[in-house]
Formats: C-alpha cells, sequence, structure tokens
C-alpha cells in the first residue's frame, strides 16, 4: 500500500513537471490545427504519469487500490493550490 502512495504522489508531482515535454509532443504528433486546449495539457501530462505509475503497480502486482491510487496522485498534483489555500486561510 505504501508502494501506491508513494506512485501516486510521484505520478501527480511529476505531471507537472513533464507538461512542456507532453505539449512539445503533442504539437509534433497533432500539429497547430489539431492541438488541445490549454487547459487540457495538464490533464493529458497527468493521465501519462498515471499510465506510467499504474503500469509499475501492475507490474509488482499491486491490485485493489484504485481510489488511494488516484486521490494520492489528485494530491500530488494539486499540491500547490492546495497550500496556497491553507496558507491564505492561516492569515
Amino acid at each position: 500500500m505504501i508502494l501506491t502512495v508513494i506512485l501516486g504522489a510521484l505520478a501527480g508531482w511529476g505531471a507537472r513537471q513533464i507538461e512542456t515535454q507532453v505539449t512539445d509532443q503533442l504539437y509534433r504528433w497533432l500539429g497547430d490545427d489539431h492541438m488541445i486546449a490549454d487547459q487540457d495539457r495538464g490533464v493529458a501530462s497527468l493521465l501519462l504519469c498515471l499510465m506510467a505509475a499504474a503500469a509499475i503497480l501492475s507490474l509488482l502486482g499491486e491490485s485493489g487500490r484504485v481510489f488511494l491510487f488516484t486521490l494520492i496522485a489528485s494530491l500530488g498534483y494539486f499540491q500547490q493550490e492546495l497550500r496556497a489555500s491553507v496558507l491564505s486561510r492561516k492569515r
């Protein structure tokens, strides 16, 4: 279970880190005419990281923890916004 939490957090955090590379690759594949909207580019990188982490979990025999994995990945992805929100409430 701890591996699920770790990989979920890494997938969420890593999605922000590779967003530029994913966008560049999408431009090469889709071209300017068929490029997805700006707000969808972050989702595309998140989905790529989630699929990679899910494949690793599947290969390692971890199963049945999809909700926990998705929750932790979401927290990893939105951690900057959540931290800013919490810190602004304390003031």
